[in-house]
């Protein structure tokens, strides 16, 4: 069971542009000489196309997408190559290390909990990686040493519903089952579709991209959140950070 810190409140992250930017299948996709590059981004383009929501959301799993794509292994490749390689890839996933610090130091505050649109298979990856409760070092930069910074995670492809489409079906069971409503969280997101669904529910949206926004207004907006909330003020200083505030 998780334990909620006092402030009760929850700070969802969502994972692709926030966390990391890295594909699946990125030792194929990002090799200049991998035989499996092209069939790999041609088949991948036409999923994306018309599949990517049924993966996401669980109704088709990552091995019945890969047989989907019916890609040509010759004698170099084991029958299961691509699944193996799929799950070796996510745990090497490169992550936003500025933001995952600064979400290592609010968690004596909030509960941090990963909020995806994502597959079976990054779920699994998630959940393995937490479990071996490898520590990240300075010279970390992968979601398999970064997973168990995280409390928890909300996964699309587990709860059979996008953020943006049913915050509630999305949302909801988790924040009920820790005793939390809308108004006790806040959502770090790049999308502003997903921002705008979470807001008209209740909660605090805070829209930011890796590589363009910037991780100090993301923190500070989650100051002015979390005090207006409790009143509590936190010493003059940015409470993830220990900057100065420059409001």
């Amino acid at each position: 069971m998780i334990q909620v810190p006092l402030a009760g409140k929850v700070v969802f992250v969502d994972w692709h542009s926030v966390l990391s930017r890295d594909p699946f299948w990125m030792s194929i996709r990002e090799s200049a000489t991998h035989p499996l590059k092209a069939q790999l981004e041609a088949n991948l383009a036409e999923v994306f196309k018309s599949k990517a929501n049924e993966w996401m959301k669980g109704l088709l799993s990552s091995e019945e997408i890969i047989k989907s794509m019916d890609i040509e292994l010759d004698g170099r490749f084991r029958e299961d190559f691509l699944t193996r390689r799929l799950y070796v890839d996510c745990a090497k996933m490169r992550v936003n290390a500025e933001l995952f610090e600064a979400l290592r130091k609010i968690k004596s505050h909030v509960l941090v909990v990963l909020a995806t649109d994502n597959m079976d298979c990054f779920l699994q990856t998630f959940d393995r990686a937490r479990a071996k409760r490898r520590r990240p070092t300075p010279q970390s930069e992968t979601l398999a040493d970064w997973a168990i910074i995280l409390d928890d995670i909300i996964c699309s492809s587990e709860v059979a519903a996008l953020k943006a489409e049913d915050p509630q079906r999305f949302f909801g069971p988790w924040l009920a089952k820790h005793g939390f409503t809308f108004a006790d969280a806040a959502l770090i997101d790049d999308r502003a579709d997903n921002c705008a669904a979470f807001a008209e529910q209740g909660g605090k949206a805070v829209q930011y991209k890796m590589g363009i926004g910037d991780v100090h207004d993301v923190l500070h907006a989650l100051t002015i959140w979390m005090e207006s909330g409790t009143g509590t003020p936190t010493a003059g200083m940015d409470w993830a950070t220990n900057l100065p505030r420059t409001s």
